[in-house]
């Protein structure tokens, strides 16, 4: 599909007033099948419905579905589902189980479509049908991700032709695409007449994008923008609301752990302490984040604890460096064995990334600690992160949805290409953590298990904990019921009025 699509909806209705919303980027692919960026994915959540996906303790809760069940019987994973009855396509029909099954098999096993998500729906080893609005996915066995990556299961129906393309989807989902430009796209809505219709605009640059919300041009900006920018915003525009929540997203330093000298648990631990992290959280975010004492943010109900966080102890660092049979030269740089200990820090080309790394840096250097600090651009950032030709490297996770990312980050089979094992920990305590917790099936025990690991990660500082990022929005005061998610959905944008006036 060519992303000048232009899709018109034949039903003539009168809508509840549209919102004007900013975005930081266009979504670049999307076709459910594809879509794996974060813009796509959530305006796909609300183009197309989905079995489950989560709630505002990021939890799994129905949404195609009245309710659903889990069992493990003979090793096998069974989710039953029964669905809400009178939820229709878009051409009016209703959906049922046999619709579940047909998109099961789309999105795993169809060779005209071969689905990027294809491999997450092969563990479906069977569908049944157990009456139209029952059904059961069957897995091969039980794994955190069965439930989770449903989120991805659009249900939908196909009319195939001669190639894939877009166009032969139809959805379920509250709105449909009517306008797709490269810098504007627009939903409007199918049956609700009370569902206003959604104009987004693509607006990169935040000095623009705060004189559009300052002069009206844009109703709610759900763009990044700068802990600067939106200080000022805060404290000059009367005109303006501000809605922040914590997000499930973690910032980290990524410590490579097959370097020399970082295999030192010592060492990465005085790292740790050298970092002022209230301090950057006062004066350069500007308060727009929490301290992280883990992966998991307070959004995660049932995975949260509240674990201990490193507090700025420069002589604590010192003792534990010198434990380790470093000396200062004579330039105040720390050496072992006549070789200055030297970091090699490669960084993105984002320059409020470079700032908070300089910032870090001169930190570590006035506490004797040498940096080579390399700037990239993404493409050649990412291959060297993922191939391990770094020494640290300030990361974020977004996006991961539950305690399967402890897997996907932690155990010894997950480094690249295999997994996000970046930074090539190996611990058998970990991975065994990690087998028990994936293959226990009652939710309390799992739960301990990987509570259990992330201390573990903790203790060994597999990654040195930064802080978790709020997600902030920012409208006009005329709006109303604008909800935030921690994981960044637009879903809360089925609730919002606009009550503004032009």
């Amino acid at each position: 599909m060519k992303f000048f699509l232009l899709i018109f909806l034949l039903t003539q209705v009168t809508y509840a007033q549209g919102v004007r919303i900013a975005l930081s980027a266009r979504p670049t692919n999307l076709d459910p099948f594809f879509s794996t960026d974060g813009n796509s994915q959530n305006i796909n959540r609300l183009v197309h419905t989905t079995l489950t996906d989560f709630n505002s303790n990021m939890e799994f809760e129905c949404r195609l579905c009245e309710s659903y069940r889990e069992e493990v019987i003979a090793g096998r994973h069974e989710i039953t589902f029964v669905l809400k009855k009178g939820e229709r396509f878009w051409d009016g029909e209703e959906v049922s189980a046999k619709d579940v099954k047909k998109s099961v098999k789309y999105f795993s096993t169809d060779p005209a479509i071969k689905s990027i998500f294809r491999f997450a729906f092969l563990k479906i080893i069977k569908v049944e049908i157990l009456g139209k609005y029952k059904v059961k996915l069957i897995y091969k066995k039980f794994d955190q991700e069965n439930l989770s990556n449903l989120s991805l299961l659009k249900i939908i129906k196909y009319q195939k032709g001669r190639d894939h393309h877009i166009g032969n989807i139809t959805g379920a989902g509250p709105y449909r695409i009517s306008l797709a430009r490269p810098l504007e796209l627009i939903l409007k809505p199918v049956f609700n007449k009370y569902l206003p219709e959604l104009n987004f605009k693509i607006v990169k640059d935040e000095t623009t994008l705060a004189l559009k919300l300052i002069n009206g041009e844009i109703d709610l900006s759900l763009a990044s923008i700068s802990p600067r920018k939106l200080n000022w915003l805060k404290n000059s525009q009367n005109n303006l609301k501000f809605w922040e929540s914590s997000s499930s997203n973690y910032k980290y330093l990524s410590i490579n752990h097959s370097k020399k000298y970082l295999k030192i648990k010592n060492i990465r631990k005085a790292l740790s302490l050298l970092i002022p992290r209230k301090d950057i959280l006062k004066f350069k975010l500007k308060g727009q984040a929490i301290l992280a004492g883990g992966l998991f943010s307070p959004a995660f109900l049932s995975l949260y604890e509240s674990l201990p966080i490193d507090q700025f102890s420069p002589q604590e660092a010192k003792a534990l460096i010198e434990a380790e049979g470093f000396t200062l030269n004579s330039d105040g740089l720390y050496q072992k064995d006549g070789a200055v200990f030297t970091i090699d820090w490669k960084t993105n080309n984002n320059m409020a990334t470079i700032e908070l790394v300089k910032i870090i840096k001169s930190i570590f250097e006035k506490n004797g600690i040498k940096v080579k600090l390399t700037s990239q651009e993404w493409g050649t950032f990412m291959r060297n992160f993922k191939t391990g030709n770094y020494d640290i490297i300030l990361g974020q996770w977004m996006g991961f949805t539950g305690p399967d990312m402890l897997n996907f980050v932690f155990h010894s089979e997950s480094i690249p290409p295999k997994g996000g094992n970046r930074g090539r920990y190996i611990n058998k305590k970990m991975d065994s953590l990690l087998f028990l917790a994936e293959s226990e099936s009652s939710p309390e025990k799992r739960s301990d298990l990987y509570k259990k690991a992330q201390a573990l990660a903790n203790v060994d500082y597999s990654y040195i904990n930064l802080w978790h990022p709020k997600i902030s929005w920012v409208g006009r005061k005329c709006l109303a019921n604008v909800g935030l998610m921690p994981n960044g959905s637009f879903l809360p944008l089925l609730n919002i009025k606009n009550k503004c006036t032009k």
